[in-house]
């Protein structure tokens, strides 16, 4: 069997257990994959996981603010664990996921004493582009700007302002708060008149 890894903050699991993931929409399930820069994404409990997939397959990770990897990952410590490949694992339309809805033994854990510097030397060894928002192109940024806005007002966080990811989204994208603010609908009828 293939072994399959699954990152996590939380240290000494000897299983892993299904369960929902808050802000994704996902059902109650553990997920798992073949790919190492993948699985370090999810050394941090958060909000949003900015990575993709090249049209070739290549994994990628995009800074949708500046600095984000560094203030994200920096100094997390996480565990990553292994585990073999079973037949109730299945595939989804996320390149190298798998997913169970039943418990995972775990065959191994490593610590990671920082999530960032594991990154970072999956970007040394070529397994892993980095794009930093410094290097991303104008017209990209105003795309995560829209993207941003469109996730503020799907998850209805403008009317949520205390809530801890209408906190961090109104720090982290003004800008794009400010335009989800914009275009709601009765604004929209206001500006109109």
């Amino acid at each position: 069997m293939d072994t399959l890894y699954h990152v996590s903050p939380t240290p000494g699991l000897t299983v892993l257990k299904p369960s929902v993931t808050k802000y994704f929409g996902k059902p109650k399930q553990v997920c798992l994959t073949t790919s190492l820069p993948m699985a370090l994404m999810y050394g941090i409990r958060h909000f949003e996981y900015a990575y993709g997939y090249t049209r070739d397959g290549r994994i990628y990770y995009e800074e949708y603010f500046p600095n984000a990897l560094e203030e994200l990952y920096r100094g997390k410590a996480a565990s990553l664990y292994t585990c073999s490949r079973r037949p109730d694992m299945k595939t989804t339309p996320i390149p190298n996921e798998y997913v169970t809805p039943n418990e995972v033994t775990v065959d191994g854990e490593l610590p990671i004493p920082d999530v960032c510097e594991a990154l970072l030397e999956q970007e040394r060894l070529g397994a892993l582009k980095i794009v930093r928002w410094d290097e991303m192109s104008e017209g990209r940024r105003r795309w995560v700007v829209r993207a941003e806005a469109d996730t503020i007002r799907e998850k209805g966080l403008l009317a949520r302002p205390d809530d801890p990811f209408a906190r961090y989204m109104r720090e982290k994208y003004p800008e794009s708060w400010a335009l989800a603010a914009d275009s709601l609908p009765g604004e929209m009828e206001h500006n109109q008149c």
